[in-house]
């Protein structure tokens, strides 16, 4: 039977102590500014949250994967601004929000057939990629953002709906994290990004179909960036050629950030969800107190870095495991 001392101890383990800090950041922010602590903020702090929770869900299970993808943000930015010339063009706000997203994901299809068919680095691969698509959307918008007269209601609903005072967009990202959650935690797929993240060479001799996986991983993320970037659309009102840039650290912080949190040095979608919460209400929260902008990068910074080091020392750990070997027993004879 658990005794108090040792549900005290399980709730201060390792994997949840980035939970803690949450709750007291969260805590020095609504001290400090009284207008942080307003429902109204919390609700935009879970709005916020809301994007970048849907840009960087394939993106975490890239990593978990042992591979890397820097094209997501300018994925969604090209996606934004094929939107946004389809609507300009006269398309629908079902049909032009579809035609971005197959076009954004077919960038998903390159960067994993230059990682798996021709053996690119994740890394390389996905910068020619993200290069690639930065400046087609570049080309497009002639270097800047392409407006829109009107932004379809339904898209902006699902962005700044509300439903009994919560924001739609939270329902929407817990149903879609609430079923990656399940298919990372309870199926084959799960175990197979794990083991490939751990040990690749391990993982092939086992039988696992590492192509199948990381192709289908690459084209997801595009896929999931694609769906973030035409959402984004509700917020400026615009195809945005240089959206990238405003998501490509908080990306990266939650998914380095969240594989602190839950499944301690494994980047994991809840954890990844509660990435982009901390995000959100650290730039919100550091805003009212006078801290500038770049105080704010340099925290995010030092945050990946430090996710990259867990992550880096949990996988050192499981590769220079010692193997078990059964007791040796001694016949008769030998004795």
């Amino acid at each position: 039977m658990s005794t108090p001392r040792s549900l005290l101890a399980g709730l201060f383990r390792p994997q949840y102590v980035l939970l803690w800090v949450l709750l007291v950041m969260v805590a020095v922010f609504a001290t400090v500014s009284p207008s942080f602590r307003t429902v109204e903020n919390f609700m935009g702090i879970l709005r916020a949250s809301g994007i970048i929770a849907v840009l960087v869900l394939g993106l975490t299970w890239i990593v978990a994967a042992g591979e890397i993808d820097v094209s997501f943000p300018d994925v969604a930015a090209f996606s934004s601004v094929i939107t946004a010339v389809c609507i300009q063009k006269g398309m629908g706000w079902v049909a032009a929000p579809l035609v971005a997203i197959l076009a954004g994901t077919a960038f998903g299809l390159l960067s994993g057939s230059l990682v798996v068919f021709f053996r690119f680095p994740s890394l390389i691969a996905t910068i020619a990629v993200a290069t690639l698509a930065k400046a087609i959307a570049m080309t497009i918008g002639k270097g800047g953002p392409i407006p829109l007269d009107a932004v379809s209601p339904t898209i902006t609903f699902l962005v700044h709906g509300t439903v009994g005072g919560v924001p739609v967009l939270i329902f929407i990202v817990a149903a879609i994290y609430i079923g990656f959650a399940y298919l990372q935690n309870c199926t084959m797929l799960g175990q197979h990004l794990y083991a490939l993240g751990e040990n690749r060479q391990a993982a092939l001799e086992a039988g696992i179909r590492e192509k199948k996986i990381v192709l289908s991983v690459f084209v997801l993320s595009a896929l999931l960036a694609s769906c973030g970037g035409v959402l984004s659309i509700a917020s400026f009102s615009s195809g945005k050629p240089g959206l990238g840039s405003e998501y490509f650290i908080d990306g990266m912080t939650a998914v380095f950030l969240g594989a602190m949190i839950i499944k301690a040095g494994k980047p994991n979608v809840i954890g990844t969800l509660i990435g982009a919460v901390m995000l959100s209400a650290l730039g919100i929260g550091l805003t009212p107190i006078g801290v500038r902008e770049y105080v704010g990068d340099m925290i995010k910074g030092g945050l990946i870095i430090f996710g990259i080091v867990i992550i880096a020392v949990s996988r050192y750990r499981l590769t220079h495991r010692p193997a078990r070997t059964a007791p040796v027993e001694l016949s008769a004879a030998d004795s």
